[in-house]
């Protein structure tokens, strides 16, 4: 089940408390915050936080005709693909994927990690988050191909 919640945080002016949106990705733990999104950065970026629960496993080779991501690993450990091979990130450890690269990241590892995602440039990607727990299984592709998730034919996982 997928559902949301709002949090607030102060930033140093408290005047402007910010609400932070929180996805949750179905029973298994994992969530998405919404940390900026489009409108909030004038279209530059929109910056996400997952938070993978042990059980979370990460998308299969895919690539995006409108925007790039950059992931930086927080916490714990989750593994990348560039197109042509495999590697571990560790926390402070970055990988981009540029508009068109094929990529995917996997954690194989029974420990919770946690990643940002800065999209660039910003799309708004909260309701693709929110209905994928909840997607009925015929409607998946229709979903990916609506938010601009083309999966490959590479069964690279």
């Amino acid at each position: 089940m997928t559902d949301t919640e709002s949090t607030a945080q102060v930033p140093e002016a408290p005047e402007r408390a910010r609400q932070t949106r929180t996805i949750r990705l179905g029973a298994g733990g994992s969530t998405i915050e919404v940390l900026a999104g489009p409108a909030e950065t004038s279209g530059t970026v929109s910056i996400y936080r997952w938070r993978m629960s042990p059980s979370s496993r990460g998308p299969a080779p895919h690539f995006h005709t409108t925007f790039g991501e950059t992931f930086i690993v927080e916490e714990g450990e989750v593994d990348y693909f560039d197109g042509r091979a495999w590697r571990t990130l560790r926390p402070g450890d970055t990988a981009h994927a540029a508009v068109g690269d094929v990529h995917a990241l996997r954690k194989v590892r029974a420990e919770p990690a946690t990643l940002l995602m800065a999209l660039s440039p910003g799309v708004p990607r909260e309701e693709y988050f929110a209905q994928l727990a909840t997607v009925d299984e015929r409607d998946l592709s229709r979903l990916h191909a609506d938010h601009d998730n083309h999966f490959t034919d590479d069964d690279e996982r």
